[in-house]
């Protein structure tokens, strides 16, 4: 093969795995954008896959679930990469020199961990963005009927709510973040014997002393559609009647800002995570080039 041969060929081959990256950073994108929407209204498949975690298991893994719907719908993706790989590998004996493969190697590692750990970053600001434009639960408490409100829409901000709170149908909601985790715990401002559905839940606090009823806080920072779709499905399978809008009572701004924080704080880890791999890619290569210089000037020492 000669050397323009040569050339040729190596950049046909470059031209292929960049189209191949693309093609799969698209893919993989836009699932998890897709799974991600549905774990967070609590919709689709995800919603699907929820409700037999609970039969089953008890609980809800949302994480894990996105992670593995990724991978079960890119398994042709997957196994097609594993084809390329192979016969990537033998074309890059066939026309590069094994040092010249693993700089270029090294460079794309290198490139993909600066691509994940950019948006890692710039998705953790914008969710930390996102909790400061919440409701911040200054300002003086807007008194709010429930009896009275009917089906008039609610401005979001400080609120104290009036009316019977239905502590017969208190849901348990858990939160995880890494090493952390909360209880959340729900229950309707909802006459029983009303014939509509209810239409905003309070959160309420746990006593010291577990003989000590559950005592309902109302006063606090009032957002519309925040109930937690599992929450919202789990009265559904009581058969308690929800309204299409609902809204929600927490005891302060900090814990409505809380997910939106964790999920921030979680996406600065993986940001760092692959920031430090790009660090360690960034050494091997330039221990490669060290070497293969050393190996060009021996020849002339001699």
């Amino acid at each position: 093969m000669t050397q323009t041969d040569n050339d040729l060929a190596q950049n046909d081959l470059k031209r292929e795995k960049r189209i191949v990256g693309v093609i799969s950073i698209i893919w993989f994108g836009l699932l998890a954008t897709l799974f991600a929407w549905q774990a967070f209204y609590y919709r689709g498949i995800v919603e699907r896959l929820a409700e037999w975690q609970y039969d089953v298991l008890d609980h809800y893994y949302p994480g894990t679930t996105i992670f593995l719907l990724c991978l079960f719908f890119s398994l042709p993706l997957l196994v097609m990469l594993l084809i390329l790989r192979q016969r990537w590998k033998r074309m890059a004996k066939e026309v590069i020199d094994p040092p010249v493969a693993a700089l270029r190697y090294s460079r794309r590692l290198e490139r993909f961990c600066e691509v994940v750990a950019v948006a890692a970053g710039a998705v953790a600001f914008a969710s930390l963005v996102s909790s400061f434009l919440l409701p911040d639960g200054a300002g003086k408490p807007r008194v709010i009927d429930i009896e009275a409100v009917g089906t008039d829409s609610v401005p979001d901000g400080r609120a104290t709510l009036r009316g019977p709170v239905d502590l017969d149908v208190l849901v348990q909601f858990d939160q995880r973040a890494l090493l952390l985790r909360r209880q959340l715990l729900f229950a309707p401002v909802h006459d029983v014997g009303s014939a509509g559905p209810a239409r905003f839940f309070v959160e309420v606090r746990e006593q010291a002393h577990l003989q000590t009823p559950l005592v309902p806080r109302m006063s606090g920072v009032l957002k519309r559609d925040s109930l937690p779709g599992d929450v919202r499905r789990l009265y559904q399978n009581i058969g308690y009647p929800i309204d299409p809008v609902t809204y929600l009572l927490y005891r302060d701004a900090e814990r409505l800002r809380w997910p939106y924080l964790m999920i921030a704080a979680q996406l600065v880890v993986v940001s760092i995570i692959f920031s430090g791999v790009v660090w360690l890619e960034r050494r091997r290569r330039r221990r490669i080039e060290r070497n293969m210089a050393e190996e060009s000037v021996a020849p002339a020492v001699e």
